[in-house]
């Protein structure tokens, strides 16, 4: 109980002793709740939490034998398990994807089995091969389940950068149909006061745009804005989460974005009002930026290795 099991640049795989599996990839974060199991009855007790990355579940005999004893959950869904294959792919602010998968034991043919995915508004019933779901808040419903063309092999934390295409569209076309779904919360809008508004005007007038030395700048800037006590900038509401490896200014016409270490440089320079994300990777490690409101428009990808 309350084992957290945190990867890095490796993969693991848990077998628990009633034939349960758990496969989790790199850069992923799993935190085990509950366990508990009477081999003589087949039956017991599984919960668990996926806090970052992805991982992979198969069923073993407390699903199969008391499915209502299991209980998986991220921080935007709970998924119940009906004995059955899936994975979980989780960002670093909660979104998750769920997808089922067929089941293949080791003696007997594949079959699908059928998961629930549920926030505090709303469920979805995944029940074919490569079904898949998106959940982005507990108070927003599940996205509408589509079936995804993609490997099993090639399920892991580069969904969070580039979702699959079908999920895309069925989140563009629901966004469309019910603005209403749209969380302020979410996206920081409240957190912007008149105070804050001032600091970035004075920003500006602090940043010499002739000076040639314009990492410095962007440093100096970086300073100043981390004067603002736990303030997120609505530009990039997530680059709070990395301020000790990705520094960012504004003005009103352009982002500037720096991530420097002892091996790798990245100089970012956008448009003020760009929608979409920033995603760098160093030696593995990510940094996944949501530009304005995110989006389809933008979307740039770096990754950095020795």
């Amino acid at each position: 109980m309350d084992d957290k099991i945190t990867t890095r640049k490796t993969r693991l795989e848990l077998t628990f002793v009633d034939d349960t599996e758990v496969s989790i990839t790199e850069q992923s974060s799993l935190i085990i709740d509950d366990f508990i199991y009477d081999p003589s009855q087949s039956t017991g007790k599984l919960a668990m939490r996926v806090a970052l990355g992805t991982v992979k579940y198969s069923s073993g005999a407390i699903a199969k034998n008391s499915s209502e004893n299991v209980q998986l959950n991220t921080p935007t869904s709970t998924i119940s398990v009906r004995g059955t294959d899936f994975t979980m792919t989780v960002d670093e602010t909660g979104r998750s994807l769920v997808i089922l998968l067929p089941s293949c034991p080791p003696v007997g043919e594949c079959f699908v089995g059928e998961i629930e995915v549920a926030t505090d508004v709303g469920v979805v019933l995944l029940n074919q091969a490569f079904q898949a779901t998106y959940t982005s808040s507990r108070m927003s419903t599940p996205s509408k389940p589509v079936i995804v063309d993609i490997d099993e092999a090639s399920i892991d934390n580069m969904l969070i950068i580039s979702p699959p295409k079908e999920v895309l569209d069925m989140r563009q076309i629901e966004q469309a149909n019910n603005a209403l779904d749209m969380n302020l919360l979410e996206d920081d809008l409240l957190e912007i006061d008149e105070l804050y508004e001032n600091n970035i005007e004075y920003l500006e007038l602090d940043v010499n745009r002739l000076d040639i030395e314009f990492l410095v700048d962007v440093l100096e800037a970086t300073r100043m804005l981390k004067e603002i006590e736990d303030a997120i900038d609505p530009v990039l509401p997530t680059a709070h989460l990395y301020k000790e490896s990705v520094q960012f200014a504004y003005d009103e016409n352009n982002i500037f974005i720096l991530s420097e270490d002892s091996t790798h440089l990245t100089n970012v320079r956008l448009e003020r009002d760009v929608e979409g994300y920033l995603n760098i990777t160093k030696d593995l490690v990510p940094a996944y930026l949501q530009l304005n409101e995110g989006g389809d428009s933008v979307l740039i990808n770096i990754i950095q290795n020795e």
